[in-house]
């Protein structure tokens, strides 16, 4: 049965990035910055012809169904700092060393001044050993904000709502490939993830097992 169009008015109120307290806060229990473009990603992926099974928004997800969608979308490269949830991040060159048992505690009665200049000296220290020069001052920063446009349009040509211009009848086109290249994605991180779940505890063990590297020698750094 062929899914009923919805009024303007019906589909300003399924556009949840434009509330209020959305714009203001942010999305509650997430960087909301750092996986603005995640979610938006998701949204789009949900607008693709096979991407409609997807029921849930993005606010709806569950933190797994967050995390698939963080994992898959947002730009590590740009981000001050991740979640290493594999064993093969722990020593990954370009990032600060995890170590199992961390012992390290900051000093919360100092002021900021002092704890930030030890943060950045321990910081360089990683960076010499790891011969990662230090980056030009705003080099990788994105700066504009993430633009929900190509749903909000994408949405209006599917329920037939207004004559879109041709700018918006490109920026639709434009939005429905993005949508099912999302959606491919999206489609292979779950497979992946329940392949993984699939797997025996002892198979899981040995891959971690493979994936451990040497003691790093700045290991007494943090």
């Amino acid at each position: 049965m062929k899914k009923k169009s919805l009024t303007l008015k019906e589909l300003e109120e399924t556009w949840w990035w434009n509330r209020e307290e959305i714009r203001r806060d942010g999305v509650r229990g997430v960087d909301w910055p750092m996986v603005e473009e995640a979610a938006r990603n998701y949204e789009l992926m949900r607008r693709s012809q096979k991407g409609k099974q997807f029921t849930q928004t993005y606010l709806e997800l569950c933190r797994e169904g967050k995390t698939i969608v963080h994992t898959l979308w947002v730009n590590w490269k740009q981000s001050p700092y991740r979640f290493a949830t594999n064993r093969s991040q722990f020593q990954e060159v370009g990032w600060t060393p995890v170590y199992e048992h961390q012992n390290t505690q900051w000093n919360l009665r100092l002021p900021d001044k002092k704890l930030t200049d030890e943060f950045l000296r321990q910081i360089r220290v990683l960076r010499e050993i790891q011969k990662i020069p230090t980056p030009r001052r705003n080099k990788g920063e994105k700066h504009s904000g993430v633009s929900w446009k190509l749903i909000e349009v994408l949405d209006l040509k599917q329920n037939h709502i207004e004559k879109l211009s041709d700018s918006e009848r490109h920026t639709a086109s434009v939005a429905k490939r993005q949508a099912e290249k999302y959606f491919i994605e999206y489609e292979h991180a779950l497979a992946k993830r329940h392949e993984g779940s699939q797997k025996p505890a002892s198979d899981i063990e040995n891959e971690d097992d493979s994936d451990e590297n040497g003691s790093n020698s700045a290991s007494s750094l943090f």
